[in-house]
């Protein structure tokens, strides 16, 4: 069992901490689901940077979720998925790192995150959600495999033990309609850890009994500078997580799947650095340039502002559906368009309130004449 070298997790305090984050912050936010009668309360952030995440429990603000309870009960945690992780390099939590103190290596898998949720202490049907949602395509298709599927009947028998001790069990769908970078051939979901809700500390699926088939691939070696530039040339799969004794885990992408994933051109091109930002692979294209401090300083600059303007815009847009969702849809149409004129986002708010996503990152990449010329940033407010 391993804890995270960064911060100490606290499952008496993360709620606490988790809403003071978002309190007045355009980075870090909540949303209330109602899933079976219940409202549950999940916690993520939109386009942060490091200096966000030195923030107390900020790294354990990515699809966490609690169950809201009635009379002045206290929040139920409900689902822990991992907390924030960086590639290798990226930042100083990942910088001049020990390599001879890496104890595992795990396959790093190129799809979405699905981790269970405990509903009751015990339930006959395994519950899940992706990194936001209970409903998104890729966590009914994750609902259906575990409940419906033959397959998988074992396997879920090995869930619903888990999540009735406590655990959080995170897995990745892996399918060719859910396709990142790397191919697929049939849907599949894989354990990649599981979690102890009361002390956010990490436990080996194998000595919980999951069988190895079922759980990424992992082996316990030594890595070293020769072992990564080894790496750095495979292809057809995206890479690794480095964890060491202390319970940092690092990502460790090859070369094949940065190239694939992102363009280099983006980088002089600010219209397509600028998408790169809102598709928050920006990360992955700094590694290709880490020996170019002209490209980095370009891409930094991007980073800057996208990430301002698209916080500051979803958090009206946001704010707008959440304060008035309840109006008549007429009501609804008309004050938004007296508050949300300015911004030119009145369609937005339309999207949220007839229940679809509000869709600010293509509205964004529509209208990306509004954040930057053909020279790159503009000073848009």
């Amino acid at each position: 069992m391993f804890q995270h070298p960064h911060y100490s997790f606290n499952a008496d305090t993360l709620y606490d901490e988790l809403m003071a984050l978002c309190d007045g912050s355009d980075v870090f936010y909540f949303q209330d689901h109602v899933y079976l009668g219940h409202t549950y309360r999940i916690f993520n952030y939109r386009l942060a940077s490091y200096g966000d995440f030195l923030k107390p429990s900020a790294l354990e603000c990515r699809g966490q979720t609690f169950r809201l309870q009635s009379g002045g009960w206290p929040p139920v945690l409900a689902s822990l998925p991992m907390e924030k992780f960086f590639n290798l390099g990226e930042n100083p939590f990942t910088m001049d790192l020990d390599l001879s103190k890496v104890i595992r290596v795990e396959d790093k898998r190129d799809g979405s995150l699905i981790s269970t949720v405990r509903i009751h202490d015990y339930d006959d049907v395994v519950h899940v959600k992706s990194k936001g949602s209970f409903t998104s395509d890729q966590a009914k298709a994750a609902y259906k495999m575990l409940n419906y599927g033959d397959e998988y009947w074992e396997f879920a028998k090995l869930l619903r033990a888990a999540i009735g001790s406590g655990y959080t069990v995170n897995m990745e769908y892996t399918a060719p309609s859910n396709q990142i970078v790397v191919g697929y051939v049939k849907p599949a979901l894989t354990v990649l850890n599981i979690r102890d809700n009361a002390t956010g500390a990490y436990i080996d699926p194998i000595n919980f009994g999951f069988p190895a088939y079922h759980v990424a691939d992992y082996q316990e070696r030594e890595v070293d500078k020769t072992w990564l530039e080894m790496i750095d040339l495979e292809t057809g799969k995206e890479g690794y997580i480095l964890v060491f004794e202390d319970g940092l885990k690092v990502k460790v992408k090859n070369s094949w799947y940065c190239n694939l994933h992102l363009q280099k051109e983006q980088v002089s091109q600010p219209r397509r650095l600028f998408e790169a930002v809102l598709h928050e692979t920006s990360d992955d294209l700094k590694t290709l340039f880490k020996e170019d401090p002209q490209s980095i300083q370009r891409i930094v600059d991007m980073e800057v502002m996208v990430k301002r303007e698209y916080n500051r815009l979803a958090n009206i847009v946001e704010s707008f559906y959440t304060e008035n969702h309840d109006l008549s849809r007429k009501d609804y149409a008309i004050l938004g368009q007296q508050v949300l004129a300015p911004h030119g986002i009145f369609s937005l708010a339309m999207n949220l309130f007839l229940g679809q996503p509000h869709g600010l990152k293509d509205w964004m990449i529509k209208n990306y004449k509004k954040f930057i010329n053909d020279e790159g940033v503009t000073d848009a407010e």
